[in-house]
């Protein structure tokens, strides 16, 4: 029986329209190791192995180290890149920062007038010492610091704009799961079944 169960997922999206327009935008973005030059909060993405549009490969990102010299870090392999549609999938393979199975995906739609629209997804398992909320939230930010960074590589002169983020949520999330981001790694979470599953 236990193996029939299905561990509740976390979806999640975020979207921003910038003022950079969809060919410069993905041009800049569609790179899968030059991660930690558009997204703040990340000090290294490096090449593990493939090239940056083969599915297959992998990156490694880390963030700064803290003030007790640790480093939040993750490797990522491209699942999916398509430069038509401007998008492309991953997952996380390896991390210290309780990730089982995660996916997420980019994309670059266009955007009214001469600007685009970001879009970033996610789907996963509930993840130990994060709520739903603050995947989104971490999506949701690091987009507008994307949109920071972009338009002043795109354009030195333009001035840093207020951009809205509009984002969606979809499923919903058992009160648990869905507690504080310092929840207890032994917190329980419901699956689909309304059995009991220990996510430790």
């Amino acid at each position: 029986m236990d193996d029939q169960l299905q561990i509740e997922k976390w979806e999640g999206k975020a979207a921003l329209d910038i003022s950079t327009n969809e060919i410069q935008a993905w041009s800049l973005l569609s790179d899968f190791f030059n991660l930690h030059l558009w997204l703040p909060g990340i000090a290294t993405c490096e090449k593990v192995s493939g090239s940056e549009s083969l599915p297959g490969s992998v990156r490694y990102v880390a963030s700064p180290a803290n003030e007790s010299g640790e480093v939040s870090w993750a490797k990522e392999e491209l699942i999916g890149f398509d430069p038509v549609e401007k998008s492309f999938s991953y997952r996380v393979v390896e991390s210290n920062m309780g990730f089982g199975e995660y996916a997420s995906h980019f994309r670059v739609f266009p955007g009214t007038g001469d600007g685009c629209r970001l879009e970033w997804s996610f789907e996963c398992e509930p993840v130990i010492g994060w709520s739903r909320e603050g995947l989104i939230g971490y999506l949701d930010s690091g987009l507008k610091g994307m949109a920071e960074r972009l338009e002043k590589a795109t354009n030195p002169d333009a001035k840093t704009t207020d951009d809205k983020v509009n984002y969606e949520t979809n499923g919903k999330l058992d009160d648990k799961a869905n507690g504080d981001a310092n929840s207890n790694a032994n917190d329980v979470v419901k699956c689909e079944t309304n059995c009991e599953v220990n996510v430790a």
